[in-house]
């Protein structure tokens, strides 16, 4: 019995493990070289990581054109940089941009499982990385969480960038969901069950809402170009953000919504046409 007992605990532990190695959201370094093969005898390719504010944060560089705009790519929560590896791979899109994408602090490679809860000491490490590749022009994409983040850079630094892109971003705090199982689910004793990725994700969500408080009165700072795409079935962003962000931007030196009644939250992997355009219209 005492056997059978420990053979059963041994399953479990060998299933959770393989179920939190699925939810990791990455790919290794290895794998995104092999993926980048084809597109990285045409163009520049560089994976690595860099030290910011005491943190490592991973990248993937594709291109080196002075000539073209760098185009940085910010994931949500959870996620990592490997979510927007098919535009480093689209040479329509490295024609005419170059590609930077980051793993946000505590996922993907950059220092995986340890969190971040505070949007400005993320943006503050984002915009160091950024800012050590001496982009001629720079465009931010910020998806979901990601959206904030790349306000706050913007925020913080006039300079960061020549334009955002928020799609799907959660930026108004009155329309934050309440979900009460996230604060139970924080504690020590049951954190552990979560695989990483959500346990980081459920991490810096939990204070959302106080933070995107906090950036309320900073919305004026932002005056360069700003596009907003999103989607009126998104049932994790829900439409009205778009609004919120639209109403704050008010020294921005343009604001563009694309506003798509049909889509969800995903419209960066589902519809990367959709996110192309809107980057060419910079």
């Amino acid at each position: 019995m005492k056997y059978k007992k420990l053979k059963y605990l041994g399953i479990a532990l060998t299933f959770w493990l393989l179920i939190g190695s699925c939810f990791q959201f990455r790919s290794s370094d290895r794998k995104q070289l092999k993926e980048l093969k084809q597109t990285s005898k045409l163009f520049y390719v560089d994976i690595g990581t860099k030290l910011a504010e005491g943190r490592n944060i991973h990248f993937t560089q594709v291109g080196k054109d002075s000539t073209k705009p760098t185009v940085v790519f910010i994931h949500g929560s959870p996620g990592s940089s490997s979510n927007f590896m098919q535009y480093a791979k689209d040479t329509a899109m490295l024609n005419h941009f170059n590609v930077l994408l980051i793993d946000r602090p505590g996922f993907g490679y950059s220092d995986f499982g340890k969190s971040e809860p505070s949007i400005s000491r993320q943006a503050k490490m984002l915009s160091s990385v950024v800012s050590q590749f001496n982009n001629q022009r720079c465009i931010l994409v910020g998806h979901s969480l990601g959206g904030p983040i790349i306000c706050k850079m913007a925020m913080d630094d006039s300079e960061i960038a020549d334009g955002l892109l928020i799609i799907a971003g959660s930026v108004a705090p009155d329309l934050e969901p309440v979900e009460k199982w996230r604060k139970p689910m924080s504690k020590k004793w049951l954190s552990w069950l979560m695989p990483k990725s959500f346990r980081v994700s459920n991490e810096e969500i939990i204070p959302v809402k106080e933070e995107l408080t906090k950036m309320e009165t900073l919305w004026d700072k932002i005056t360069i170009d700003v596009k907003i795409i999103q989607g009126g079935r998104d049932k994790l962003v829900p439409s009205g953000n778009e609004d919120y962000a639209e109403k704050k931007l008010i020294n921005a030196r343009s604001v563009e919504i694309f506003r798509y009644p049909k889509e969800n939250h995903f419209i960066p992997f589902t519809e990367p046409h959709l996110v192309i355009e809107a980057l060419r219209r910079f």
